[in-house]
């Protein structure tokens, strides 16, 4: 009965409770389980005794609270890639020819580095893909008897077979588009078409999907006739053995020194993703930079006041005699007067309701000026304070949920420890009244 007992709570749990998604918000690393451990450790052990009530809508209300707190941290912490998930440096790369080379900043250089990071890049050919071309065929004609045959390719150093069967009355056509779909879904680096000339002939072309040659190569694939039992003579027909264009390596140079690469995407040392599309003219490099991305920092101060908006108009919405919206939103809103409430000049206003709202042209201004990283620190704070305070209400969400003091500890007792085996309130309480 216990064990039935038990399966129904876990199902309960998972169907209702569990989160539909996963941010960065949340925990997988030791060094973060370590200290959400202590952290809860550090509750239990200083904490009063209280009376925990034992009902469903406390239980959901706790873990209703959690999940909010958990979903709003992980949106603040998905506004940036920088290590600092706060930081409002923002940045993109630039070249001064998008059509020949783009390029994306995946750096994390401070913004004092700016100006002194780049390089110039001229592109002498690209990187490209092996091309196996065949024969053109009349496509009405029949060239192979009607048998079971099998051909092998090499690529990257594995070797595959492909089996296929002629009918009576196939045609060149039919054998070449039976081998194209053979080919497509095998899903081992190749591709194939049917491609038509002049004359209305068709040719099956194979084609890698990688481009450039690793050293050592000299071909990224090879099609012959297969060693096994089946028929054979469907590759010296078909002539997609015949290489029509070898794979090639891209060649440029990065402020005048010679580099090669076996694909047009690239990164330049680990700040720059870089994407070749076409070659530049002899002698007229593009140059590649960082500037400050304003367009970007403008839309995560949105997001994060958005966000900052939404967990408020949720608990807002709160009607619950044993929950305490009241003192959630007032924690809330209390980080958000400490630190934005005088910052008008920038656009961010605290309103009645606790919400923000935001100037749009003077956010703008704020933002390209010569002062803006000092005009804007305090929404940073405001980041941060909301990012602590949102892991301090994962770890105890039953404070916002009523709960009356049975006994405080004594506080010259010395010894007061918290057992291992209890972690929390919240994570002990779900299943007691199950089993």
């Amino acid at each position: 009965m216990a064990g039935i007992s038990l399966n129904g709570a876990y199902n309960h749990f998972i169907q209702d409770y569990v989160s539909k998604d996963v941010t960065h918000a949340d925990t997988h690393r030791k060094d973060e389980l370590r200290d959400v451990y202590k952290s809860i450790a550090k509750i239990n052990k200083n904490s009063p005794l209280y009376l925990l009530t034992d009902d469903d809508k406390s239980r959901n209300d706790a873990i209703e609270i959690k999940e909010r707190a958990r979903l709003l941290r992980g949106n603040i912490l998905g506004l940036n890639n920088q290590d600092d998930k706060s930081s409002l440096d923002h940045f993109s790369a630039f070249t001064t020819d998008e059509e020949k080379v783009s390029a994306s900043y995946i750096g994390k250089t401070p913004e004092s580095d700016v100006g002194n990071i780049g390089f110039d890049i001229e592109v002498s050919s690209l990187a490209t893909a092996q091309v196996n071309t065949g024969k053109f065929l009349a496509k009405d004609s029949a060239g192979l008897a009607p048998e079971n045959y099998a051909f092998d390719v090499r690529i990257s150093g594995q070797e595959f077979e492909f089996q296929f069967s002629i009918y009576a009355g196939d045609k060149n056509i039919d054998v070449q588009e039976k081998i194209a779909k053979l080919v497509n879904k095998a899903g081992i680096g190749l591709s194939a078409d049917i491609i038509e000339d002049s004359q209305g002939r068709n040719a099956l072309q194979i084609s890698s999907t990688r481009t450039g040659l690793k050293a050592g190569e000299t071909s990224q694939f090879e099609i012959y006739e297969s060693s096994g039992t089946l028929a054979h003579g469907s590759v010296s027909f078909l002539g997609i053995d015949q290489v029509s264009a070898p794979a090639t390596n891209a060649h440029f140079t990065l402020n005048n020194e010679e580099r090669a690469a076996i694909s047009n995407k690239f990164t330049v040392g680990g700040k720059f993703e870089v994407l070749l599309k076409e070659t530049t003219d002899f002698r007229s490099p593009i140059s590649v930079g960082v500037k400050k991305d304003n367009e970007a920092l403008k839309k995560h101060i949105t997001s994060l006041i958005d966000n900052y908006n939404n967990f408020v108009n949720e608990v807002s919405g709160e009607k619950d005699v044993k929950f305490k919206s009241d003192k959630l939103k007032s924690d809330i809103v209390g980080i958000a007067k400490q630190y934005v409430s005088n910052i008008e000049d920038t656009g961010i206003k605290i309103e009645a309701d606790g919400k923000l709202s935001i100037d749009d042209e003077l956010l703008s201004q704020a933002i390209s000026g010569a002062e803006s990283r000092i005009a804007l620190n305090p929404i940073k704070q405001f980041s941060d304070a909301l990012i602590a305070k949102t892991k301090d209400i994962s770890v105890d969400p039953m404070r916002y949920v009523d709960r009356p003091v049975v006994n405080y500890k004594n506080p010259d007792n010395k010894d007061n420890t918290t057992s291992p085996y209890i972690t929390s309130e919240y994570s002990g309480m779900m299943f007691n009244n199950y089993c």
